[in-house]
């Protein structure tokens, strides 16, 4: 057993310089092949640098090839928060049919997808025409029979959104959003006045706007909001309209301005002459501002000047407007 063991140290010392070599070799091969692969890798790297380059370019160039979503887009939407209560399908497969008519996309929100966040985003969603089919809110202490907007008291939509103080606080606290509830009802909404509008993403395109719900233009400020953010036309009842009278009415109004082509009065004109008024409340639906009042949709669509309205948070501070101190109602 030693013999062998020590012929084997003997056999291993003869060996140790060919081992040595082998090693060297193996490391020379190693240090080649890592030299190789260390290239392949570079060569790899910088292969797919370039492929990301390119197809950085290529969606560079196809992005500004093409328009954004708020300029290409051609779409109407309806925005009905009333459907939660009033759902009135006919009303919707009108729409529907009218925007298809005239090229439009037709897009709905119904309930709960009334958010603040569809509120926040709808400017910079390319809208054309927006219906807003929602409760809109004034103090009812103080809606009186006018023909024409008044100045103060501004008007609030409702969202879908029930009402809860812990939440959109920031929000609240900065008179953003404020509570509001139905006459007659028990649930209490969010509901967005002007200053919100002011703090919408993006513009409005040249945007036709009818808010179908009560009191719309009772007073300029919202239409005001809407003007400044792009819109073109706000159409709206100046006090309270019954739920089956305005459906019926803005239906036949959107009849007059898109598929008859006659200008927003005309419509109006025929609205009224065909559907009548309001038979309880007798109320006049009017056109803001009323210098466009004589132009089409399409005309419209086409307006190159934009009205300039002054900032109308430096009139609530002038007038010490408290929204805080009244309760709002459809």
């Amino acid at each position: 057993m030693r013999k062998g063991y020590f012929n084997q140290r003997i056999r291993f010392k003869k060996d140790t310089s060919y081992l040595s070599s082998i090693a060297i070799m193996k490391s020379s091969k190693k240090r080649v092949t890592k030299r190789k692969t260390g290239k392949r890798i570079t060569e790899a790297a910088f292969g797919i640098i370039m492929i990301g380059v390119v197809v950085f370019a290529v969606q560079s160039w196809f992005s500004s090839s093409q328009p954004s979503e708020t300029q290409s887009a051609n779409k109407a939407a309806l925005i009905d928060q009333l459907s939660i209560n009033y759902p009135n399908p006919s009303f919707t497969e009108e729409f529907i049919r009218m925007s298809e008519a005239v090229g439009l996309t037709p897009e709905i929100f119904t309930g709960s997808e009334v958010t603040l966040d569809l509120y926040k985003r709808i400017p910079s969603m390319g809208y054309r025409l927006i219906v807003f089919r929602v409760h809109q809110s004034t103090p009812a202490e103080v809606l009186l029979p006018l023909d024409h907007p008044v100045t103060g008291y501004p008007v609030y939509l409702f969202t879908g959104e029930l009402y809860n103080e812990h939440k959109y606080v920031v929000e609240q606290l900065t008179d953003l959003v404020v509570p509001a509830r139905e006459i007659n009802g028990s649930n209490i909404y969010f509901s967005v006045g002007p200053e919100f509008v002011h703090s919408m993403d993006g513009e409005f395109q040249n945007t036709v706007i009818v808010l179908a719900g009560c009191s719309g233009l009772y007073s300029a400020e919202l239409a005001d909001s809407f003007i400044v953010k792009g819109a073109s036309v706000v159409l709206g009842w100046q006090r309270f309209v019954q739920m089956d009278y305005t459906d019926k009415a803005i239906d036949r109004l959107l009849r007059a301005i898109l598929l008859e082509k006659t200008t927003f009065y005309r419509s109006v004109l025929v609205m009224t002459s065909e559907v009548g008024r309001d038979p309880t409340y007798e109320t006049n639906l009017l056109i803001y501002p009323e210098a466009r009042r004589n132009l089409t949709f399409d005309q419209v669509m086409e307006l190159e000047e934009k009205i300039i309205v002054q900032d109308l948070r430096i009139y609530h501070k002038s007038i010490g407007f408290d929204r805080k101190s009244l309760k709002y109602f459809n």
